[in-house]
């Protein structure tokens, strides 16, 4: 098993555990994915088991924040993509999803996060990591950057379906 940052000491004296996700721990993961796209509530748990099952293509890895009584209250599912935009890798480990609860966001646990996510794309033999967030959401634009992220371009996506 891959050795991540095991116990991160955070501001306000609490006491963070970031590590891989356990199979036990797939309905906590769960219901914090809806807590993050609450679109997905009728996939999350399909999605999950089929993590754990090996047959889910759009997860690789994912890594959890648990708190001092060991709830987890955050994640960071990560993945490997070809062609991501700006890398000069051809295949990049990549944030598909990042969330910490509400409750528990402005203290260092997102922060913990990326830096175990870094580690795991350095251990996996890569130098970048990707990312993205929604045109809109400033918030998680202004958190990637202050956490090392350049943006490289903005896009609108569009879609026709045809007659």
């Amino acid at each position: 098993m891959m050795s991540l940052a095991g116990d991160l000491l955070l501001p306000r004296d609490r006491q963070m555990e970031i590590r891989r996700i356990k199979a036990c721990e797939a309905m906590s993961w769960s219901a914090l994915r809806v807590d993050f796209l609450p679109d997905i509530k009728d996939i999350s748990q399909t999605e999950v088991d089929a993590f754990f099952q090996g047959t889910y293509p759009n997860v690789k890895e994912v890594l959890v924040a648990l708190d001092d009584a060991q709830q987890m209250v955050g994640f960071i599912e990560l993945n490997l993509r070809d062609n991501v935009p700006g890398s000069s890798q051809q295949t990049t480990p990549y944030i598909e999803a990042w969330f910490v609860s509400p409750d528990c966001q402005g203290q260092g646990i997102g922060k913990a996060l990326i830096r175990a996510a870094e580690q795991w794309a350095k251990q996996q033999g890569f130098q970048e990591l990707g990312s993205d967030a929604p045109i809109t959401n400033e918030k998680s634009i202004n958190l990637h950057k202050q956490l090392g992220f350049d943006e490289i371009e903005r896009v609108v996506c569009l879609l026709k379906v045809l007659d």
